[in-house]
């Protein structure tokens, strides 16, 4: 077998056939590794081959590589295919699968989660560095979930202790800067079951150690919109979770200037990872918020919540906008009336904003995202009003 894989692998870099070939050599693969009692020959050779295909670029290779990945997951263990074995083949399949330049898709991650729960196990249990099959299986639930599989995904139970621990592990200032990334965007899908529980999952000292890798790896990346987006549901989390808020890194608190411009509906970003707005929506409806907020240790808190609390005033239910009006009213008396100014500034913004891409819909004014657009004007134009007459100049 390894002999015509390598005959059939060296022409595919230079022949036209290419999807064929690679397209034979999987079925092979598959029916190896599924067969119910492979020989040890069998197994040896296919593990061969499929090392011989990691350096291809063709792109059938991720999706036929992902075939296979679940066809070994699945296989039954023998004296052929032992349990390492097994691992070893799903560790090639998956490399294969997910690379960094291209990827294949996927409508079920409960074999991932097998594998990525193992290696964390591994990792952690056992004192071994499995970066890249970890960061493989990230890559897989970042880049490649169609929409079913990242619902299923949000119903995984993310706070099993081993897999929390694996989070927190990956994310971690000591792994690769892309690893730590990955977890990232990965945190932004399952995080919420973290912080968003009436009891913590895991000790303040783990919960303090974990903000502080969270705020290490947003300041290790560039700060883009999508970075910014896909980050703040993580810290809404946080700031809603009385159990997570007192370990939020004090300059992390300025974040909250960019969630004044967080989507108002969940859309993709270019990493695609959604942007959940759910988490934004208890903190919005927490009357008990803000005073939580005048108590933490950032100066800068308290007027930034107030601005996303002003940009989304008429979204709010009436004990929470009550609040935010004694409060404006106490910023006004006390001497803070600049802060006031920046909330102004930050609606005359937004505003602007939103009126630039209405135009965008002249001519499509009964489109949902026209409508939208108009309710938050109109949202925004009343905000303005209250806040100004509030401020008493």
């Amino acid at each position: 077998m390894t002999r015509s894989l390598s005959c059939e692998i060296n022409l595919s870099r230079c022949s036209h056939e290419v999807d064929p070939q690679i397209n034979r050599i999987y079925k092979k693969l598959r029916e190896t590794f599924g067969s119910p009692s492979p020989t040890t020959d069998e197994i040896d050779r296919a593990m061969e081959s499929m090392e011989l295909i990691a350096p291809l670029t063709e792109y059938d290779v991720p999706a036929e590589s992902y075939r296979l990945f679940c066809v070994v997951m699945q296989a039954p263990v023998s004296p052929a295919f032992p349990q390492e074995k097994k691992w070893e083949a799903s560790r090639l399949t998956m490399c294969n699968a997910f690379r960094w330049e291209c990827f294949a898709w996927v409508d079920d991650p409960h074999e991932i989660l097998t594998f990525l729960n193992h290696h964390f196990d591994l990792a952690i249990r056992g004192g071994q560095n499995q970066n890249e099959p970890i960061g493989n299986a990230m890559r897989a639930f970042v880049d490649s979930l169609r929409p079913v599989a990242l619902e299923a995904l949000k119903r995984f139970d993310s706070t099993e202790p081993l897999f929390a621990r694996g989070i927190c592990h990956a994310l971690q200032d000591d792994k690769p800067i892309r690893l730590r990334w990955l977890t990232l965007c990965f945190l932004c899908i399952v995080g919420d079951r973290w912080f968003n529980t009436p009891h913590p999952i895991m000790e303040p000292d783990q919960m303090r150690s974990l903000c502080v890798d969270w705020a290490s790896i947003l300041d290790a990346l560039p700060h883009t919109y999508n970075i910014k987006m896909g980050a703040l549901p993580a810290l809404f989390g946080m700031i809603n979770s009385p159990h997570w808020r007192p370990h939020i890194v004090a300059e992390k608190w300025k974040m909250l200037e960019y969630a004044t411009s967080f989507p108002d509906d969940s859309q993709s970003c270019d990493w695609c990872v959604p942007y959940d707005p759910q988490p934004l929506r208890r903190c919005l409806d927490n009357p008990e918020l803000i005073d939580a907020i005048r108590n933490v240790e950032s100066p800068d808190a308290m007027w930034l919540w107030l601005n996303v609390l002003w940009v989304r005033y008429q979204e709010l239910i009436p004990q929470v906008r009550e609040q935010l009006e004694t409060v404006t009213k106490e910023f006004a008396q006390g001497g803070r009336k600049t802060d006031l100014d920046a909330c102004l500034s930050v609606m005359d913004s937004e505003l602007r904003k939103a009126e630039d891409v209405l135009t965008k819909y002249s001519m499509r004014p009964t489109e949902p995202a026209a409508i939208s657009l108009r309710t938050k004007i109109d949202g925004l134009q009343q905000a303005r009003v209250a806040l100004v007459a509030l401020k008493g100049d």
